[in-house]
């Protein structure tokens, strides 16, 4: 007989030794780490920017908007949901999304596993273009 299981599908852990316990009256309160691969800033590019985010049990990211950068993001574990404007869209592992300049945009964690993304941008001139 074959077992398949996918701890995704599970009841969310809920003892009192985890982390999803101890935040559970946080509401939805921003709940992630983001580390800055590539920054202009720090190193040779003079445009893009690239970071690793990983939002854990009931977190997000800071919602905001480029209105001079244009983004990209690969969901490297877990799922989630990405609200880019009005729409939101469910994602998960393997995913890819594009954000237009100006767009607001905010990712929520969803399910057992923390959601990881690695997330480019790319600084745009004042006619639109790439710089």
């Amino acid at each position: 007989m074959k077992y398949l299981v996918n701890i995704q599908d599970l009841k969310p852990n809920e003892d009192e030794r985890s982390l999803r316990f101890n935040v559970k009256d946080r509401k939805g309160e921003i709940l992630r780490d983001t580390h800055f691969l590539i920054d202009p800033d720090v190193s040779p590019s003079n445009r893009l920017k690239m970071g690793h985010t990983t939002i854990y049990a009931t977190g997000r990211t800071t919602g905001h908007a480029h209105d001079d950068m244009e983004e990209v993001y690969f969901v490297v574990s877990g799922e989630g949901v990405m609200k880019i404007g009005h729409d939101e869209f469910p994602i998960r592992v393997g995913d890819a999304l594009y954000v237009p300049p100006g767009e607001h945009h905010t990712t929520y964690q969803r399910g057992n596993i923390p959601l990881t993304i690695i997330w480019v941008t790319c600084r745009l001139d004042e006619g639109g273009s790439e710089i």
